[in-house]
């Protein structure tokens, strides 16, 4: 799985601690991007944070990224 967030982002700093809770438990690759960057290519304007699954799929609802991080 790959995180995108970007400093000032709102929701980057909730997902940024699920990712941290989650660390050794799934791979993830967290990158940083710029707030006008566009990560997902079918969208035509920006939305961070968004989290791209191994499938290929996105989610972009910070609550769900949350619970995909951290399945109890």
């Amino acid at each position: 799985m790959r995180l995108f967030v970007s400093e000032g982002a709102p929701g980057s700093l909730p997902v940024l601690a699920a990712a941290g809770r989650a660390q050794g438990r799934a791979e993830l690759l967290v990158s940083t991007v710029g707030p006008e960057e566009c990560v997902v290519p079918f969208l035509t304007r920006p939305k961070i944070p968004v989290l791209q699954l191994d499938s290929g799929n996105y989610l972009f609802s910070t609550s769900a990224i949350c619970r995909t991080q951290n399945p109890w």
